[in-house]
């Protein structure tokens, strides 16, 4: 992809999370400051732009998950840095881009939620495994039942949040939530990093 055409996509993705989804491309065009000619050089549709801008925001949530199985740090200060790192992406993200993309488009909101929340529990449960062999986690977790229960607790209160329109969530939350679970999966000798 051109450099020039990731540099819209960012400037559209700048748009989109101000002023929602609604915004036709000569709207999108007029607040990014060039023509919508400009951007029908690049883009066929505002479909299409939009679906490099999910794919774009997608992108960014892979990057932000992939905080929480870094091999240079343990377990917990993983699971600290990758919550601290989808809250800022969440953050970033304002709620008006999900609660328009679910009411627009339900079908791409829910592959795009099942496919975050999927990605998330994968990288949950090489966090707990990678904390189990560190001896920081206890011994007997199940990574695939506690990286389940992690992905809802995460993406599920979230995006039920946004369902029920309350889209405001304290901005401790994810820290909150890496400290709340961390009670629970530590060993004693995890216990001596809390």
């Amino acid at each position: 992809m051109s450099s020039k055409k990731e540099y819209y996509i960012e400037k559209a993705l700048g748009v989109f999370r101000q002023d929602g989804l609604r915004l036709s491309l000569e709207e999108v065009a007029g607040k990014m400051g060039i023509s919508k000619k400009t951007l029908y050089n690049h883009f066929a549709s505002k479909e299409e732009l939009l679906k490099e801008c999910i794919r774009s925001v997608s992108s960014s949530l892979r990057e932000a998950l992939g905080g929480l199985d870094d091999p240079k740090r343990s377990a917990i200060e993983n699971l600290r840095e990758g919550f601290l790192r989808v809250n800022r992406f969440f953050t970033e993200l304002s709620p008006v881009f999900f609660y328009d993309m679910m009411r627009l488009n339900p079908n791409q909101a829910l592959l795009e939620h099942l496919a975050g929340s999927g990605s998330f529990q994968q990288k949950m449960e090489a966090n707990l495994r990678q904390g189990i062999a560190q001896g920081l986690y206890r011994a007997e977790l199940d990574a695939e039942v506690m990286g389940r229960y992690m992905s809802y607790s995460v993406f599920g209160f979230y995006i039920n949040s946004l369902i029920n329109h309350h889209p405001f969530l304290p901005k401790s939350y994810f820290a909150d939530m890496a400290e709340y679970n961390l009670r629970a999966l530590v060993s004693e000798k995890g216990k001596q990093q809390l």
